[in-house]
């Protein structure tokens, strides 16, 4: 799948380049450490098709994903991924994933933030989301919700939201932030978090998208498994979520009432019965919005939320532009409709090529004065009602439109619109529009109904990002002595353990204990090297592959390893629990430690 010819042209903004030689080996070491644990895990308590679309993916525990490899990969189950950097606009989000590509952004949790990040990063996405694109049933609720997203509106509180949300990750993965910085983000997202507010249709869609693509379960409550990228890819939650003051509860449309924080683990979870199932949830959420309510409903959702909106008008033709007014005649039908801003004409999602755009707009709707409805206009019609050029129509509601006749908008035969030279409309004295040059006047009874996405043409074409992620970072003298610590540790990770590899590992746990009492990561690596060499060593001698057929006795068991555990489980202790010692301990001695 070709990102430069796919990628519609108002995302490509958004696309970036992955840096693959700007992750040091201890973001390497961060992948491994959650991936071996995350992958053993959910082996057993994952769906299925976790494990299978692991591998599908492109995907190893070992080291960082190529992004590109994971597109080869998916490409060739209908779905593409893009490199992005952190956060993106959630409009942009969801149209990317309507469009069948999933954004991974490609910078890794800091050691620090290890077990959960609120900001988005490669683990959680790369190895959350993209194991479960090559099932069908879930790939097409994916693209599913991602168009019913973009059609939903936000509002400025959405807007606000997102932009304390972006800061709060920004800041808190930057090692040169301060602790002040990182509280004055976090106290910005709690005070938004408590103000009441009633949830626009994007927030409620949302709170769908978190409570199943991010925090989803399936099958039953008492007998599920995880789906969720937020569980698959969290240390903390995919064990947290299997307490029992976590509530399981069947998924039904009722979960867009139940908000979600962000910064703390979720006392209930939503069970699907099956993938097919999340489809038919959200059919039942999207007759709720607005777009599918549609008339004055829709509009009203449209001018709440002050975003470009698309109207679908019963005459076929499309008009884009922010709703700003909605005017009712005394019978309360729709007189006539204000937009502001980049205003377009449209059909089949799609802005008309030729017909001129306007900064505003004023739709007249209903019946002309002689009680023709405007969207049964004719051809013929509109040049009746244009002698020598000059056209003007009446219309009941009091509505004068008049202008040069410079081109009929028509389509098999019924004049969607005109385009006037000279154009004015008035209601009485009161002038409502007017235009010198040649402006679009649609002809139409009624607005079907109005939706957030806009059609293709109407935001500008933009270019690949010439930007590269991970960002350059600057390291103290610590941090770089830490990393190539990491990197002595990689080549003992896969090594044969002879005296000589023993002796590396013996120099290297000495700078340890010399200077990083606290760096429990690289230590945890130093044990694991250890035992997977052992368990290796036991697997030998069991199956009697030494030298002529002989069976080689297993290893003694260093003495380092008594002294790595014990460490570790005090550093889990003098930490208070706040680092994901435990969890790593547990892995190791499922292989034997």
């Amino acid at each position: 799948m070709d990102a430069s010819h796919s990628v519609p042209p108002h995302l490509r903004q958004y696309v970036v380049t992955q840096d693959y030689d700007a992750y040091t080996e201890r973001d390497q070491a961060v992948w491994r450490f959650v991936l071996l644990q995350t992958y053993a895990r959910l082996a057993r308590t994952g769906h299925p098709a976790y494990a299978s679309g692991f591998l599908a993916a492109g995907i190893s525990v070992d080291r960082i994903p190529r992004i590109s490899e994971m597109n080869e990969r998916l490409s060739e189950h209908g779905f593409g991924v893009v490199c992005v950097d952190g956060f993106i606009p959630p409009r942009a989000f969801q149209s990317f994933q309507a469009n069948g590509w999933l954004p991974i952004a490609a910078d890794i949790r800091t050691v620090e933030h290890l077990a959960y990040t609120p900001a988005p990063d490669i683990i959680h996405e790369a190895a959350g989301h993209a194991p479960f694109l090559p099932h069908p049933a879930y790939s097409r609720y994916l693209r599913r919700i991602g168009a019913v997203s973009e059609k939903a509106f936000a509002d400025a509180y959405d807007r606000e939201l997102y932009e304390a949300v972006y800061l709060l990750s920004e800041v808190k993965e930057d090692p040169a932030s301060t602790a002040e910085q990182v509280a004055q983000a976090e106290s910005t997202l709690a005070k938004l978090t408590r103000r009441a507010t009633v949830p626009s249709e994007a927030a409620r869609l949302a709170r769908l998208y978190w409570w199943t693509v991010e925090y989803g379960l399936v099958g039953t409550p008492e007998d599920y498994r995880l789906y969720g990228a937020g569980l698959l890819s969290s240390l903390g939650e995919g064990h947290f979520c299997h307490e029992p003051r976590v509530k399981k509860l069947p998924l039904t449309a009722a979960c867009i009432d139940v908000a979600y924080d962000i910064t703390r683990q979720q006392p209930q979870l939503f069970v699907t019965r099956d993938f097919e199932h999340l489809e038919r949830v959200l059919e039942d959420v999207e007759a709720m919005l607005g777009h599918k309510r549609g008339g004055l409903t829709a509009l009203r959702a449209a001018q709440a939320s002050g975003e470009p909106a698309t109207l679908e008008l019963d005459s076929g033709a499309e008009l884009c532009g922010s709703v700003s007014n909605v005017q009712l005649d005394k019978e309360d039908q729709i007189a006539w409709i204000e937009l502001k801003g980049s205003c377009a004409v449209g059909r089949d999602r799609a802005v008309h090529p030729i017909w001129p755009r306007s900064d505003g707009y004023v739709l007249p709707l209903g019946a002309a004065a002689d009680g023709k409805l405007l969207s049964e206009l004719s051809v013929a019609d509109v040049r009746r009602r244009a002698p020598s050029g000059r056209f003007v129509l009446e219309l009941s509601s009091g509505l004068r439109a008049k202008g040069q006749l410079v081109d009929i908008f028509e389509h098999e035969g019924r004049a969607l619109g005109v385009l006037l030279a000279d154009y004015e409309l008035s209601a009485g004295d009161q002038r409502l529009a007017a235009s010198r040059d040649a402006f679009p006047l649609l002809l139409s009874t009624y607005v079907r109904t109005a939706a957030a996405d806009a059609p293709r043409g109407y935001y500008a074409e933009t270019e690949f990002a010439d930007r590269k992620v991970p960002k350059p970072r600057t390291y103290s003298a610590a941090q770089s002595e830490l990393i190539a610590l990491q990197e002595q540790a990689r080549d003992l990770i896969h090594a044969q353990l002879g005296a000589n590899a023993l002796a590396r590992i013996d120099s290297l746990y000495a700078v340890l204990e010399a200077r990083y009492p606290d760096e429990w990561l690289l230590r945890w690596n130093l044990l694991a090297a250890l035992v997977e060499q052992g368990s290796r060593q036991v697997s030998l001698a069991a199956s009697g592959t030494g030298a002529r057929g002989s069976r080689p006795a297993p290893r003694q068991r260093p003495a380092l390893i008594e002294t790595l555990e014990a460490q570790l489980e005090a550093m889990e202790l003098r930490f208070q629990h706040r680092e994901p010692i435990a969890t790593g301990l547990t892995h190791l001695r499922g292989l034997g430690l």
